[in-house]
C-alpha cells in the first residue's frame, strides 16, 4: 500500500444503549423499594414491641425524641430493601433469560 493511497474502513455501528424508559423505571423501582423497606420496618419493629420476638439492643432502642424507634427501623428497613432490590434482579434475570433478543445469543 502506498503513501497516498487511500483505503476503505469498516465502520463498526454501535450496538443499542439502554432504552430511556427502562432507567426510569429503574429510578422508580428504586423509590419503591425504599418507602416500602421503611414501611414494612416500621410494621416489623411495632409488632416486635408487643411480641418480643428478638431482643433489640439498648443503643438500637433510643432514638429522637420525635421518632423514638429510628434507629431501629433504619436497620430493619437496610436488611429489607437488600432482600427487595435481591428479588427484583433474580426475577429481572429470570424474565431477561426468556425474552432476550436475538442478536445476543449470535454474539457467542
Amino acid at each position: 500500500m502506498g503513501r497516498y493511497q487511500q483505503y476503505q474502513r469498516e465502520v463498526k455501528e454501535k450496538p443499542p444503549g439502554v432504552h430511556p424508559v427502562w432507567r426510569g423505571i429503574g429510578f422508580m423501582l428504586m423509590g419503591t423499594i425504599s418507602v416500602m423497606a421503611y414501611a414494612g420496618a416500621n410494621l416489623l419493629v411495632d409488632a416486635n414491641k408487643t411480641q418480643q420476638w428478638i431482643d433489640v439492643p439498648p443503643g438500637l432502642q433510643r432514638g429522637l425524641p420525635w421518632a423514638p424507634d429510628i434507629y431501629a427501623e433504619v436497620v430493619v428497613a437496610f436488611f429489607l430493601a437488600i432482600i427487595g432490590f435481591g428479588l427484583v434482579t433474580i426475577i429481572y434475570s429470570l424474565v431477561y433469560q426468556l425474552s432476550r433478543p436475538e442478536d445476543v445469543l449470535k454474539r457467542k
